[in-house]
């Protein structure tokens, strides 16, 4: 039988570790010499165990899957893993004799639930031991955040006495506080921007920062810099896990001077571009291309008056060619096109309130034909719920124990039949009252925003604007600076409505669908001609509600 050793140490500072890896191996092949065992391979690794991704580990784990090594050397089980994850790989290779024994100074544990048992509970408290280190350090930095050190690295200006670790204090530095102090006196005399003064430090005061990764003396970074400027630190305070605290360190410069700096800073020092919020971009396409139509602000010198002024165009983005032709129209043109449109398709004023009461009327006749066919299509339910009833106790009954009188095939497709037909008469039950109450709510939407689009168009803002063109119209396209498009279908039944002109005002109810006397016969085809129109626009409204609501 031969073993492996494996020996791992963190990647902290080799005086936190019990033993260094070079002890570990030279305990451990002592171990091996007194009890003659066979080393067939060292892995050594210096990375935690308390999450999974070891490379060395993971490499060791595949050879003893191999049948290369049966056994594995450590100085503790702590060594192997601090995971539950690892731990659950080393127990099953243990478990499938994978590993035969796993061999320390002081324990051996091999593939027998006693010893199965005890490298659990020692993994457990390999476990327990990292969460309990890192509960008392976090409560440890803490302590020390509240007590006003701000735990981790001194910022740039400043170092960490030569305390206990976890007790250090921040210092100034003798050599760089100086001349970070000159830095924030740069950027405060309003005189030097910051890639003017990360020249000066870096080439003219020779201003040098250490690398602590390559171990070299590197040029200050502009967003090392930016870093310094925004810091509270050096003000006083610090912020540790989201919350500020009031530090002891010795403060670089004021409180009124870091604000001073934050506005500084926020000066641009190039002119920023006005983000305009056209009304009418992305609501028309270019009838050549296909591309969006996008808007574009321009001052143009009045000579008769020798004022500027400012007037928006519209043109092809050239999104899907750029060699498409870029002729404009005006805001004006495009608002006076649109205003005509939506004068087409007003309704006159003194209708829609006798519009929505004929809906009503309507609704209310529908209603009772629909509590008709609701009582009929509960009866229906309720016979197959009798039916269910009765094939089931045929089923079960004495008589059908041999299943002679009803198969359990044919017990299986009736039933699936008879609950088919119930699910969808409930569902016509559940869902048709409240259709009908979306299509009348979708019909009055679209007549009184036939009624108001105008006036809302013209009070309205950019977004409004935006709202309504794509609410009513399609097809919307410019071409060779003619503005096209059309009212959707809904809007263009509306348009043609023939109003009569007796019902306007009057005192007239839908209720009296029957003119009666002293009415002609032309008011009652000019009556029943405008029912029937309107009984068309709600069919086409209800039917295609997809289309009313984009």
């Amino acid at each position: 039988m031969s073993y492996c050793i494996y020996a791992r140490k963190s990647t902290e500072s080799e005086d936190r570790q019990a033993l260094s890896i070079q002890a570990q191996i030279n305990e451990l092949k002592e171990v091996a010499n007194k009890d003659n065992l066979v080393i067939s391979n060292t892995y050594t690794e210096s990375q935690s165990a308390k999450g999974v991704g070891r490379p060395v580990f993971d490499k060791m784990v595949k050879e003893l899957k191999k049948g290369k090594t049966q056994g594995i050397l450590c100085w503790k089980i702590d060594r192997l893993t601090r995971n539950l994850l690892d731990g659950a790989v080393i127990s099953d290779l243990l478990e499938q004799g994978k590993i035969q024994e796993i061999r320390t100074p002081m324990q051996i544990y091999r593939n027998n639930g006693i010893d199965r048992l005890m490298s659990g509970i020692d993994i457990l408290f390999a476990r327990k031991f990292i969460d309990d280190l890192s509960e008392n350090v976090k409560r440890g930095l803490k302590a020390k955040a509240q007590n006003g050190w701000m735990p981790g690295r001194a910022p740039l200006g400043y170092v960490s006495n030569q305390g206990e670790k976890g007790f250090k204090e921040i210092i100034p530095d003798p050599i760089l506080f100086s001349l970070v102090r000159r830095l924030w006196d740069l950027l405060l005399s309003g005189s030097y921007s910051v890639p003017q003064i990360l020249d000066i430090a870096n080439n003219k005061w020779g201003f040098r920062v250490k690398n602590r990764r390559k171990k070299v003396d590197t040029l200050l970074g502009r967003s090392s810099l930016y870093g310094i400027y925004i810091n509270p630190f050096y003000y006083g305070s610090f912020v540790f896990q989201g919350n500020e605290y009031k530090g002891k360190h010795k403060p670089m410069i004021t409180y009124t001077e870091f604000q001073q700096v934050q506005q500084i800073l926020g000066r641009r020092d190039k002119p920023q571009y006005k983000k305009h919020n056209f009304t009418f971009t992305g609501s028309f396409r270019c009838s050549r291309c296909g591309s969006m139509i996008t808007g574009e602000r321009k001052k143009k010198l009045i000579k008769s008056i020798g004022k500027h002024r400012s007037y928006t165009y519209y043109h092809c983005s050239l999104g899907k060619n750029r060699n498409c032709s870029r002729k404009s129209v005006t805001e004006s043109q495009l608002e006076a096109k649109v205003s005509d449109m939506l004068l087409g398709i007003t309704i006159p004023d003194g209708y829609l309130k006798w519009i929505f009461k004929y809906y009503d009327f309507v609704q209310g006749k529908e209603s009772q034909k629909d509590n008709a066919q609701e009582n009929l299509t509960k009866k229906e339910i309720s016979k197959i719920k009798t039916k269910l009833e009765n094939l089931t106790n045929l089923m079960i009954s004495p008589e059908n124990n041999k299943h002679n009188i009803l198969s359990t095939q044919d017990f299986s497709e009736k039933k699936k039949q008879l609950l088919k037909t119930q699910k969808q008469l409930e569902d016509q039950l559940n869902d048709g009252g409240q259709e009908k109450k979306n299509e009348l709510k979708l019909t009055k939407e679209a007549f009184e925003f036939a009624l108001y689009a105008k006036l809302w168009f013209l009070k309205g803002d950019s977004n409004r604007k935006r709202i309504i063109i794509r609410k009513i119209f399609s097809n919307r396209v410019i071409s060779d600076q003619k503005v096209l498009m059309s009212a959707k279908s809904h809007f263009g039944s509306i348009s043609k409505l023939a109003f009569p002109s007796f019902i306007k005002n009057t005192t007239f109810e839908p209720t009296v669908l029957s003119l009666g006397k002293g009415k002609n016969e032309v008011e009652r085809g000019q009556l029943s001609t405008f029912l029937r129109q309107l009984d068309d626009i709600r069919t086409e409204i209800s039917s295609n509600a997809s289309v009313f609501n984009n």
